[in-house]
């Protein structure tokens, strides 16, 4: 037979009431945890167990427990006694790295003395408050790799997981950040991750400085923790965020707007004046242009230079030269085509007779046939005479037609080239209409420059309309409050009158500018304000009250609930120590907030009436250390 559900209930319910008392407490116990939802670091362990001491933190159903980092000092008389090199804020650096700190260039311990630390790997194991544990495991010398379980049940030992098993191996910073993040499901503080403010409740001695811009954010700007307090104390983040990111672009946009400016001339930042000038310089541009069309020259005249002219002459002083030369060789031609033989016998026996003397017949006859061949040659000559005359004058005729046209070439280059005036009125012209382009593309170039300013003007009185929406809504946001800031402001309030008899107020107000600030005062029975604040034992204690206001008002919620105070009771007088104390415990009580906290024996509070040292629990004391030897330290190595 198979039992119903309301059977069962009947079956336990019986069951309780036939319970011994004991046994009930046991019962109501357990099913108070089973709805309680935590986010607490369980366990913190490494590979190397001889050098460091495995730490079970008191999480979870054990929550309720205090977890003390417990530094006894006991040469007292030693000067090389040192209770601050054991290993109490190391430890805070540790968690912040296996809750994934990003350590590669920075001055973390591990990455500063990775050669001591190469061999280690650690594991820590987070109780989720969803139910269940989240596993990381990370080595220092690859710090970038890893690996990420989530579990029903507490795991004994990381490092005997097989490989498969993990959800995620070797993953990457950025990757098992996401997957840690999934794991924690902090929609407390969604849209960011759980590294933005995680540093809140891990507070070493630096981290007391500011109430509320701790070291991580001591460089930033205040739109790097603004809204995320907000989102915490249920303001409208949202506005918050906007507005700094919109105070961004205006700034960007006011940047840009000023280079602009930069680039225009005083005399053409008047937008109207320059659509002015420039219809006037295109008007000028345009009747200039006509002016240039209107001069005649033909395209081959345009072409013309010096170069073309001086061709021109060398070639006719060349044909001159041809000419002449034909000339000469056509008369000397022609001379001698017209001379014949010369030689006349009867001369020639004249001058004989008259000198009484004779003249032979043989000679006379030699003589005539001479004359006869010499006949014969010369008309063979003059017949080739007439064929090279026939073709110098052919030649020559050429010559003379090309040295017209060449005449009358250089005629008109002459013409053109004599116009100096109109050539330099025209290279003048074009010269002036140069000018007047380039200003035209200058004042154009200042106008597009006057209009992108007057663009980036609209832009900004956009934004500045938009920052004025996201101003107001911050406005109403603050009016309006939050139950969260309400409780938190109560809390606080109430926390500091126990512990310094004053009165603490937590202020959230808006600045002439229209963003958040937030401010812690004190006021003393009379309302009066106190200096108290200003020391820095009260400035630290004011941080871990205001650390515990916040956990308290959000201990129901998908937030942080753990916080590590290092030394917090250093420096308070036997009073607020025991206070203090007793407000942690109170804290505490309902099991959903994890608290941390490193103190030496000397700064434990004593008991008012036999002035003995408080001693903590055994179960309440996770971590020993001690100053006798190395055995004493979180590593059990020299210091470093």
């Amino acid at each position: 037979m198979i039992a119903t559900r309301s059977s069962l209930q009947r079956l336990a319910f019986s069951f309780f009431l036939a319970a011994s008392n004991t046994t009930r407490s046991t019962i109501l116990s357990s099913i108070e945890y089973t709805e309680r939802k935590v986010v607490q670091l369980n366990r913190l362990y490494s590979n190397l167990n001889s050098l460091f001491t495995p730490i079970h933190f008191n999480a979870a159903k054990d929550a309720r427990l205090l977890n003390v980092i417990f530094a006894e000092v006991r040469r007292k008389k030693s000067k090389k006694s040192d209770s601050h090199n054991l290993g109490k804020t190391t430890l805070i650096e540790l968690i912040d790295f296996m809750l994934l700190k990003e350590i590669t260039g920075s001055d973390h311990f591990l990455e500063k003395h990775k050669e001591r630390f190469h061999n280690f790997n650690f594991c820590m194991e987070i109780a989720l408050h969803d139910g269940g544990f989240a596993t990381v495991c990370r080595s220092v010398s690859q710090p970038t790799q890893i690996s990420l379980k989530r579990s029903v049940d507490s795991i004994e030992n990381c490092f005997q997981i097989a490989e498969d098993e993990w959800d995620h191996r070797d993953a990457t910073l950025s990757a098992a950040r996401d997957a840690l993040n999934a794991y924690l499901n902090l929609k407390m503080v969604a849209p960011w991750d759980y590294r933005t403010g995680v540093s809140y409740f891990l507070r070493t001695q630096a981290d007391y400085t500011e109430y509320f811009q701790i070291q991580k954010f001591m460089q930033g700007k205040d739109r790097a923790w603004k809204p995320y307090l907000a989102r915490i104390l249920g303001l409208n983040y949202e506005a918050v965020a906007h507005k700094y990111q919109i105070e961004d672009e205006i700034l960007d946009k006011q940047s840009e707007q000023q280079k602009k400016i930069a680039e225009i001339d005083p005399d053409n930042q008047d937008r109207g004046e320059l659509v002015t000038r420039i219809a006037i310089a295109r008007d000028e541009i345009s009747e200039a242009e006509q002016r240039l069309d209107g001069f005649d020259f033909h395209e081959a005249e345009l072409e013309i230079n010096k170069r073309v002219v001086d061709a021109v002459e060398a070639r006719l002083s060349e044909i001159s030269e041809n000419l002449y030369d034909v000339d000469v060789d056509i008369a000397q031609l022609e001379k001698s085509i017209s001379v014949g033989i010369k030689f006349d016998i009867k001369r020639i026996e004249q001058i004989f007779t008259e000198s009484e003397l004779l003249l032979p017949a043989s000679v006379t006859r030699s003589y005539e046939e001479l004359v006869d061949f010499n006949r014969k040659l010369t008309k063979e000559r003059n017949k080739e005479l007439r064929a090279r005359l026939t073709k110098l004058r052919d030649e020559r005729d050429g010559l003379v037609i090309e040295h017209k046209r060449l005449s009358d070439e250089r005629q008109k280059l002459f013409a053109i080239v004599q116009q100096a005036d109109t050539f330099r009125k025209y290279k003048a012209l074009q010269k002036q209409q140069s000018l007047k382009q380039a200003n035209l593309a200058y004042l154009e170039g200042q106008l597009a420059r006057v209009d992108n300013v007057a663009d980036l003007e609209r832009s900004l009185r956009e934004l500045r309309g938009r920052r004025d929406a996201a101003t107001t809504a911050i406005e109403i946001s603050l009016s309006r409050g939050s139950p969260i800031k309400q409780n938190i402001t109560i809390l606080f309030n109430r926390y500091v009158a126990r512990i310094l008899d004053i009165n603490g107020e937590f202020i959230v107000t808006g600045n002439s500018s229209g963003n958040l600030e937030f401010a812690i005062r004190t006021k003393d029975v009379t309302g009066g304000d106190t200096s108290q604040d200003r020391g820095h034992s009260y400035h630290r204690t004011l941080c871990a009250l205001f650390d515990l206001a916040v956990l308290k008002a959000l201990e129901d919620t998908p937030f942080y609930h753990f916080v590590y105070h290092d030394g917090i009771f250093e420096g308070f007088s036997n009073g607020m120590k025991l206070r203090m104390l007793d407000l942690i415990r109170e804290v505490i009580g309902s099991g959903k907030i994890q608290y941390i906290f490193s103190i030496i024996d000397a700064d434990l509070p004593r008991d008012e009436d036999t002035e003995q040292p408080v001693k903590f629990a055994t179960d309440e004391i996770v971590l020993e250390l001690n100053d006798q030897g190395d055995s004493g330290r979180l590593f059990k190595m020299p210091p470093f």
